[in-house]
């Protein structure tokens, strides 16, 4: 009896044992079918398929780089405006009074932003993290997948500025102070002079900053993915090994949202005529070429153009009014020292009046704009040699907006930088 009792233990325990054998040979089996999918798909969307005449994939899967990035946005706003209504005579720009029409000029650049990382790749995957290390401090995120016949890139990004160019053109009457009493205060002005040209340009500082924001996003598809690779040339997971182009058919949206409606900004928000937030919406289609030039082994010189028609071309602005012009005339002899001491350099405390600027919300205004020509281009040089390789690539992106008798562009461009090896 007893003997049996232990027989049907044992039995039970090789059963289990079994069972357990089983199941890890499955988890094992899951997990070797998992990788070989991931592999295969790898292979299937970077060099499957291909004439290996042309591109070819590296022998060693695995890439491990060094790389750097500099950027700069620039944006710039251009607009027809009543210059008597802008400048009137007072405030402070006593000295001024603008005669019809003036055009003015606003650009916002950011400083040259600069960030280091490491990237680690696996054939067509691969992961990387960077840091600033100099610049405008901005938030960058950029998703990117490229294979034999696709490329989609994604850019975020979010930065601050403080200071803006303002360029004014137009026709100007001028005066000049004919005598001041201390006693009073009292500022006496000699008559106005006759009209006459006026081109003038100033920087202005925000009290608080604007904020900026974009969201880029293009796509496209590579038409000749057999003999031309665009991965050989912006991220080298495939090598060119002899000259190919290819014709491209692309899609890009844009976003940009430029906002500054703070009531320290009033003065800016009425130099602006009223403008306190402005968004852009864009979505374009458009074709272009690419083409990879190999003059010597182990080099590659890529370069492509798309010219883009925008589908949707949508501009929504938030308009406010100020105070401004109230607290420049009762206190206009310190605004005047003020701006003449800030011209050379000097900040004297007390006498700000950020703090009691007001701004009322005068509505919100949509419009779609007429069909606008967008332009994207890139460009890059790349050496292998051995397991290693360098990179150097960039992009520039030209998106053009109009609302009324404003319009304008915006100007986004980087530079990339890798060095890597191979293992």
């Amino acid at each position: 009896m007893i003997i049996s009792v232990l027989n049907r233990k044992i039995v039970a325990c090789c059963c289990l044992l079994m069972v357990a054998g089983i199941g890890a040979a499955q988890t094992e089996n899951e997990k070797s079918n998992l990788l070989a999918k991931v592999k295969a798909f790898v292979n299937k969307n970077v060099v499957h398929g291909v004439d290996t005449n042309y591109v070819k994939a590296p022998k060693q899967p695995w890439q491990v780089s060094v790389k750097s990035r500099v950027s700069q946005t620039d944006l710039q706003m251009l607009s027809t405006i009543d210059g008597g209504e802008l400048f009137d005579g007072e405030g402070i720009m006593p000295f001024l009074q603008g005669v019809g029409d003036m055009d003015m000029d606003t650009r916002i650049r950011t400083k040259v932003s600069t960030s280091i990382g490491v990237k680690v790749g696996y054939k067509g995957l691969s992961i990387s993290y960077s840091f600033p290390v100099g610049g405008d401090k901005s938030q960058n995120l950029t998703l990117r997948s490229v294979g034999r016949w696709y490329s989609l890139n994604l850019r975020w990004h979010k930065f601050k500025s403080n200071t803006m160019e303002n360029h004014f053109s137009g026709a100007a009457k001028s005066r000049s102070i004919e005598n001041y009493d201390e006693e009073t205060d009292k500022i006496t002005y000699t008559d106005w002079g006759e009209p006459h040209q006026w081109d003038e340009t100033f920087t202005e500082n925000f009290v608080s900053p604007i904020s900026i924001k974009t969201l880029i996003f293009d796509g496209f598809y590579i038409f000749n993915h057999k003999r031309f690779s665009y991965a050989a040339a912006y991220n080298q997971k495939t090598i060119q090994v002899r000259s190919a182009g290819s014709p491209l058919v692309g899609l890009m949206g844009y976003y940009a949202d430029f906002d500054y409606a703070d009531k320290r900004n009033a003065e800016t928000i009425y130099l602006m005529d009223g403008i306190g937030r402005l968004r852009q919406y864009q979505l374009a289609i458009g074709g272009g070429y690419a083409y990879n030039f190999v003059p010597a082994k182990g080099w590659l010189v890529s370069a492509m153009a798309m010219p883009m028609v925008t589908l949707v071309n949508r501009t929504r602005i938030n308009t406010y009014s100020t105070n401004f012009k109230e607290i420049a005339n009762t206190n206009l002899f310190e605004l005047i020292m003020l701006e003449i001491l800030a011209d050379q350099g000097i900040s004297v405390e007390g006498y700000e009046f950020a703090d009691n600027y007001k701004i009322q919300s005068t509505g919100e205004h949509s419009c779609n704009n007429r069909v606008a020509l967008n332009f994207t281009a890139r460009l890059s040089l790349t050496y292998n040699w051995s397991r290693y390789f360098f990179n150097v690539n960039g992009q520039f992106n030209n998106f053009n907006y109009r609302h009324n008798a404003m319009h304008g562009h915006l100007n986004d461009w980087y530079v990339n930088a890798a060095v890597g090896v191979r293992l």
